[in-house]
């Protein structure tokens, strides 16, 4: 019983062995291609978040199962995110919430430090005035910061769609 144990765990320790890069120089390579990948959507504006962790201004937070995302393509924003707070001023039945595509009216990217980007994305989606705050790291891991006039803010956490 014990072999087959220590067997079990020989075999799984090398499946994920053999997934994974073995040197420290192919690591390097892919961390650097990986910002670069990021580097080169953020200044194509072209890029999509794919979030799957949900935190609301009250209450707990959420893990995503369903595939929410955030999806900049020029100067067009694709919202398909849930919304979860309190809102004060929406169109009866809710409104569209998070869930539009609309013109980006303002876009504005800074670096925050080596590795960390910060974009402050406006728009308006003929029901309120958003801004999306998006932090995103240089390994592709981002997270959102949606604000709305009519709405509570509420934050996510996810990753920038590569390709691999």
């Amino acid at each position: 019983m014990m072999k087959k144990l220590y067997l079990m765990t020989f075999v799984a320790m090398l499946l994920v062995s053999c997934g994974t890069p073995r040197t420290a120089e192919e690591k390097v390579v892919l961390r650097q291609r990986t910002a670069q990948q990021v580097e080169q959507a953020l200044n194509d504006r072209h890029y999509t978040i794919t979030v799957d962790y949900m935190q609301p201004a009250v209450g707990p937070s959420r893990r995503l199962d369903f595939g929410y995302s955030l999806t900049v393509k020029g100067d067009t924003l694709h919202s398909y995110l849930p919304y979860f707070g309190r809102a004060y001023n929406i169109p009866y039945g809710g409104g569209k919430g998070l869930n539009f595509v609309a013109q980006i009216v303002g876009y504005t990217e800074r670096e925050v430090k080596r590795g960390l980007k910060e974009i402050v994305i406006d728009t308006d989606n003929k029901e309120d005035q958003l801004q999306y705050v998006l932090s995103v790291f240089d390994n592709g891991s981002a997270s959102i910061m949606a604000y709305a006039r009519q709405r509570d803010r509420i934050g996510f956490t996810g990753n920038m769609e590569l390709d691999k």
